[in-house]
């Protein structure tokens, strides 16, 4: 495969696995019931929201740039190469911890579309890895311009 192939495939499945992001947190706000009055408990402490929300916008910010390193030639060419391989790395590690996510779903189960789905996953997860991998391999391989 080349390495263009990779780089666009990479970047297309870190705005594949962004919308799903999104779409998994657009229902659990639209579909979660509301049960606290019901349970007579306390609300939540916003803190915890606040870490959630936090963490999910940092996630969404990492493949959003991963993305843009990976498939946009004018992203790629502009910036510190230091934000790019932070980037790139980011991605990658992030793909690291789907496949093992998935992976690990996929082993407890033992059958059924959730399955199928979580293989799925880890196949285009392991897409991901490599064009971050390639990403990062064309980072390094760059020579430097004398200043």
């Amino acid at each position: 495969m080349s390495s263009r192939f990779l780089r666009q495939a990479g970047a297309s499945v870190l705005a594949l696995e962004l919308g799903y992001l999104l779409l998994i947190q657009l229902a659990v706000v639209v579909f979660t019931p509301d049960t606290a009055e019901i349970d007579h408990t306390a609300p939540r402490g916003s803190g915890d929201v606040l870490l959630f929300l936090a963490a999910d916008a940092a996630v969404a910010l990492l493949l959003v740039w991963g993305a843009a390193v990976l498939g946009l030639g004018s992203f790629r060419d502009r910036g510190p190469r230091g934000g790019r391989v932070v980037a790139l790395a980011g991605a990658a590690a992030l793909q690291v911890f789907v496949v093992w996510a998935a992976a690990s779903n996929a082993l407890a189960r033992e059958g059924g579309p959730d399955l199928v789905l979580n293989w799925v996953m880890v196949l285009l997860a392991l897409v991901a890895f490599a064009g971050c991998g390639t990403g990062l391999r064309d980072e390094f391989g760059r020579p430097r311009l004398a200043s």
